[in-house]
């Protein structure tokens, strides 16, 4: 992408009511973002189908969208700042999938957003010592286990520079996702860990580069933590905090959410309690539950699905109604599946399909993963 289109890109980010679905639509009707800037306001209201109205307040944000382009792209220059559009290859595509998606995040490290499973560890910042021992085992394990796993987290006090630290221990890469711009790091206490991070993950973020982390924009970088992620660990949490809304974010991305569990009357585990409580998140205790609940010890083992016909001559199998049969053949495709992308695959109602995957569960078919997953154990 050469550096004129990379101007109009940073400067879509800063048009107001420009969201991650409105930007591609604008991307359809205009691939090359300066012809987009290059409209005339009756020209946006024809292109886009907006009102005139509409077209007009969105054509007044142009000039100032552009001039905070020119210096954000300039900054990025000076200090090794990639900018990652949601087209680039580069762009993480775990976050494609979420709807709120970031237009662009600016990053800055050496790592591959898209290679490697992706965990994310979130939890107070007030963590007691027993909430930082069990981060730092569980990605030490981690570390000796799934060596390919990125750990993701929020630079923050307490759990999130737990996790970080915990994994640069085990030479794991590691991502910080910020909530200011990148021309200050907060807090301000951690910038001494950036080059270590810089030199085995990174950081990112979407905000501007002197942007500073105001409270609103925690809960825009929870939703990058969330979605980044394959698995999301709650590792400590009290009733209220950021943790539980980044687990509540992931819940609606159909993420995976794990959590560890305290003590019943321990204040600092109560969230994590609750999350449980209420069949929001899958309890672990160590790194062998979450691979065997992510079923990526199955993935080390063998990386080639049982084909269609050695299920077809199976016993199990011709005992099947044609229905099973088509569910069956449909998880032989995948890792797992999420029950809402099942059903569209199989054509069959979703208050229909559960029933049907609980009797297949019964007989020993297909097991029930974190998140409304579902997998096939039967073996050829």
């Amino acid at each position: 992408m050469n550096e004129n289109e990379k101007i109009y890109q940073i400067a879509l980010t800063q048009l107001k009511g420009v969201g991650f679905r409105n930007a591609q639509k604008i991307i359809h009707k205009t691939p090359h973002l300066q012809q987009f800037f290059s409209c005339s306001k009756s020209d946006l209201s024809q292109l886009l189908g907006i009102q005139p109205s509409v077209a007009n307040s969105l054509h007044l944000q142009f000039s100032q969208a552009l001039d905070i382009a020119q210096k954000e792209l300039e900054f990025c220059h000076q200090h090794n700042i990639q900018p990652l559009f949601f087209t680039d290859d580069a762009y993480p595509a775990r976050l494609l999938e979420c709807s709120d998606a970031p237009l662009l995040l600016y990053t800055k490290g050496n790592f591959d957003a898209n290679n490697g499973k992706f965990i994310s560890i979130v939890g107070t910042r007030n963590a007691t010592q027993y909430g930082k021992q069990q981060c730092q085992e569980l990605v030490a394990d981690l570390a000796t286990k799934i060596p390919d796993c990125v750990i993701v987290s929020g630079l923050a006090y307490g759990i999130d520079i737990s996790a970080h630290k915990a994994a640069l221990d085990a030479h794991l890469p590691t991502i910080a996702v910020l909530a200011g711009g990148l021309k200050r790091i907060y807090p301000r206490e951690h910038h001494k860990y950036i080059g270590d991070i810089l030199q085995n993950g990174g950081i990112m973020t979407e905000q501007l580069y002197h942007d500073f982390a105001e409270r609103h924009f925690f809960l825009q970088r929870n939703r990058i933590i969330a979605g980044m992620a394959d698995a999301v660990i709650v590792m400590e949490s009290a009733a209220k905090g950021g943790a539980l809304v980044t687990a509540s974010i992931a819940g609606t991305y159909n993420k995976d959410v794990f959590v560890y569990p305290g003590r019943c009357n321990d204040a600092a585990s109560a969230g994590c309690n609750a999350l449980i409580k209420h069949n929001k998140a899958a309890l672990i205790e160590n790194a062998d539950d979450l691979l065997q609940a992510m079923c990526w010890h199955t993935n080390t083992a063998s990386t080639t699905p049982t084909t269609p016909s050695s299920i077809a001559h199976t016993s199990i199998f011709q005992n099947l109604s044609d229905e099973d049969k088509k569910i069956v053949i449909c998880l032989e495709q995948y890792q797992h599946l999420h029950i809402d992308h099942l059903s569209e695959l199989v054509a069959i109602k979703v208050e229909d399909l559960l029933p049907m995957l609980l009797l297949l569960e019964f007989q020993g078919i297909v097991v029930c993963l974190p998140g409304n997953r579902y997998q096939l154990i039967v073996k050829g």
